[in-house]
This record gives C-alpha cells, sequence and structure tokens, in this order.
C-alpha cells in the first residue's frame, strides 16, 4: 500500500516555534473540522527518555495517574507513548503539557508533543 503522503491524503506540515502556540494551534484545527475540544476525547503524548528503567518508571507513574502507557526502543532513545481520553480546554492542554515536560525532564528525556482524535 503507498503512504498516505503520495496518495495526496497528507496535508503540508506547519512548523510552530512555541509549544503553547502550537498546542492553540491543535485546539484551533480541531475546532474547524466541527469538533468541541471540550467533548472527551483520545489524546496520545509522546515522551522520550535516555534508558528502559526510565522508561519503564515512567510508564508506571503514568498509568497511577489514569493514563494508559506503553514505551519501545525507537533509535537508541526509549519512547513512551501516554494515552487519555480528556477533554481539551485550553487550560488542561497547558496543565497537561507542564505536567508531561517535567515528568520527561525527571526521567533525562523531553516531551514531543501530542494529537488528539478528531472524532
Amino acid at each position: 500500500m503507498a503512504e498516505p503522503w503520495r496518495q495526496g491524503k497528507v496535508h503540508a506540515v506547519e512548523r510552530v516555534g512555541c509549544s503553547l502556540d502550537a498546542d492553540a494551534l491543535v485546539l484551533d484545527h480541531l475546532m474547524r473540522l466541527g469538533c468541541d475540544p471540550a467533548q472527551p476525547r483520545e489524546c496520545r503524548h509522546y515522551l522520550y527518555v535516555r534508558d528502559e528503567p526510565g522508561a519503564r518508571t515512567l510508564v508506571v507513574t503514568l498509568v497511577r495517574d489514569g493514563w494508559d502507557g506503553v514505551y519501545e526502543k525507537v533509535d537508541g532513545v526509549w519512547l513512551v507513548t501516554a494515552t487519555i481520553v480528556t477533554p481539551l480546554t485550553g487550560e488542561l492542554v497547558r496543565e497537561t503539557r507542564n505536567r508531561l515536560e517535567a515528568l520527561a525532564q525527571e526521567f533525562g528525556g523531553h516531551y514531543d508533543g501530542w494529537e488528539a482524535a478528531a472524532d
């Protein structure tokens, strides 16, 4: 099967320098798609850490806080994918970003953003 971008199904990537502006842009896109961001929807967040023990502990921490989490080794680092069903208010998005950035830093890594289901 051909990749989505070769089928013309992927739109241009927008680059935004400020993470808060990027978060606002995602909320705006959801609204333009006809979604009500305040309605609970699946959200997936991406965090990278240096080692497997850190990734494992990070997932345990997230699960304890009500998230689903998995980790896998990707290009020499550990990717933690954290998923939760939640409404997306501007305040909640900022709080979530702050919490996940702090957690990633605690485990020697970085937070790489999020995506949300449009339906």
